[in-house]
């Protein structure tokens, strides 16, 4: 950072509008230590590693922007940084100058890496100061058998199969503000730990292998006991799936289950859902299991708990959990049908992905009421031919050209459909240019002769133009047209725009 003039109408700035302006900083730019890419004379000279300040270089600009970064302690507490990040001097720092002020970790705390042993020891030294941990991975929990009065949020991550100590955190009297907890484990775990009344959100996923009857009904029985829990997400699957009903704390709002496909449902029957709880499925499908996919939207509609669930996305992955992180998987996103046969509204979101055609197409006529559609898929648009009750559809990449060629052809089809937004952020701009001055006008033209008027148009990624403007307006008299563009300059993307209704 280049120093700050005296005079300068940023050295003026009132110290809270400062704090601010730092605090935001350093969310976006925290330090860290990242490899040394530098070619050096000599190897032995050069570290490995080097150190990135990130929003600490503002104590370097000018005297009074230190003199104010360096006596707020909310600055140094909202993300205390672990030995592993800077070393032991700086964490040390971190503590002083934070004072009082609880702690807050939001990094990441791995114990897979050199010098994270550190790390996991620094805050359980420290956990009495500690309101938030973010995300700890670690297998060495026992650090953490000690009162925490403060922490309300805990996101933890075991990668052993060691279960969890009963004495974890002090039990449930050293956690008497814990309101949000967060455990991701490989296997089965002990849930005696997890007996916590006050408990607002409870996330709970086991990886690997299947929950055995005895340890899932205590872990219910626990969960049935917290009388303030209102949103539940699990990740299991069942050793068994006969059994008696799984009850649910009477003021649960929001559940979330994510499963393979084949054993959403199952889960799903075993619950005693409470009145006005909404729930959303989020499947796994394996490549090559299109069977499961094809029953599931059609049974989850007809289940007994139709009309609690809010939200099903799916995702497709490869063969097995391992491999789920490569290039083959892609995220589709809400399925829900309409108010009016008393279930909630569908909402269709795909990105290229080859086995959705067949079970958009099974659903289309009677269900779908809002798509969107990221990249392109063999055969999408054909798949909506009887979509009469679909009105606002979202595309974006070459999806937009697949959408303008489909209607231009078809113009009668989708005749509910009202709103369009077409985002071309990715796209080259002279192909978004020739789409927006040549072939949605085209379309929308079409459209319009066929008795089919588009009521309001969005366009997302590209700068209001005037020949653009003109070419959509004399295709769609009448159509409400919003643009979302940013200005580019050079190729840093440094503003967003709007303009509305023209």
């Amino acid at each position: 950072m280049h120093p700050v003039a005296v005079d300068a109408p940023v050295a003026r700035l009132p110290p809270e509008i400062l704090t601010l302006v730092f605090s935001i900083l350093s969310s976006i730019a925290p330090p860290h230590r990242s490899q040394n890419t530098q070619t050096p004379r000599r190897k032995s000279t050069s570290p490995k590693y080097k150190d990135n300040l990130g929003w600490l270089n503002v104590t370097h600009v000018c005297q009074r922007w230190r003199d104010v970064s360096l006596n707020e302690p909310i600055l140094w507490a909202s993300d205390i940084v672990p030995p592993s990040v800077l070393g032991r001097l700086w964490a040390a720092e971190f503590l002083a100058r934070a004072q009082n002020v609880p702690l807050t970790v939001t990094r990441c705390i791995n114990d897979y890496y050199p010098g994270s042993l550190t790390d996991t020891q620094f805050i359980g030294a420290n956990l009495a100061r500690m309101c938030a941990i973010m995300d700890l991975r670690t297998k060495n929990l026992l650090t953490f058998c000690t009162p925490a009065p403060l922490l309300h949020t805990l996101n933890i991550r075991v990668f052993d199969q060691a279960p969890l100590p009963d004495g974890l955190l002090g039990g449930a009297a050293g956690l008497p503000n814990l309101r949000h907890l967060s455990v991701f484990a490989w296997d089965v775990l002990s849930w005696t730990p997890l007996l916590l009344r006050q408990l607002v959100s409870v996330d709970i996923t086991i990886s690997k292998g299947y929950v055995p009857g005895a340890i899932l009904d205590s872990m219910f029985a626990a969960l049935g006991r917290m009388p303030a829990l209102e949103r539940l997400a699990l990740q299991l699957q069942l050793e068994d799936t006969d059994g008696v009903p799984l009850t649910l704390p009477p003021g649960l709002r929001h559940l979330t289950m994510r499963n393979y496909v084949q054993h959403e449902l199952p889960i799903l029957a075993r619950l005693a859902l409470p009145a006005g709880i909404r729930v959303r499925c989020i499947a796994d499908w394996p490549v090559g299991h299109q069977a499961d996919l094809l029953a599931l939207f059609p049974a989850m509609l007809t289940c007994a708990h139709a009309t609690a669930i809010s939200r099903v996305d799916v995702k497709q992955v490869a063969a097995d959990r391992e491999r789920s992180q490569s290039k083959r998987d892609v995220v589709v996103g809400a399925w829900r049908s309409g108010e009016t046969d008393g279930a909630p509204p569908l909402v269709v979101q795909f990105s290229g992905w080859e086995g959705v055609p067949p079970v958009l197409k099974s659903l289309a006529s009677t269900h779908l009421e809002t798509l969107a559609v990221g990249g392109d898929m063999p055969q999408w648009f054909h798949a909506l031919r009887r979509a009469s009750r679909l009105r606002h559809v979202t595309v974006k990449d070459t999806a937009v050209r697949r959408l303008c060629a489909g209607l231009e052809r078809a113009p009668s089809i989708l005749p509910a459909l009202s709103a369009l937004v077409v985002d071309v952020r990715t796209l080259d701009l002279r192909l978004a240019k020739a789409i927006l001055v040549d072939e949605l006008p085209r379309c929308l033209a079409a459209r319009a002769r066929s008795g089919n008027v588009l009521e309001e148009l969005e366009v997302v990624g590209y700068i209001e133009d005037e020949e653009c403007v003109r070419a959509l307006q004399e295709a769609a008299p009448g159509l409400a047209i919003r643009w979302r563009w940013k200005a580019k300059e050079g190729d840093y993307w440094e503003a967003v725009c709007d303009s509305h209704s023209l």
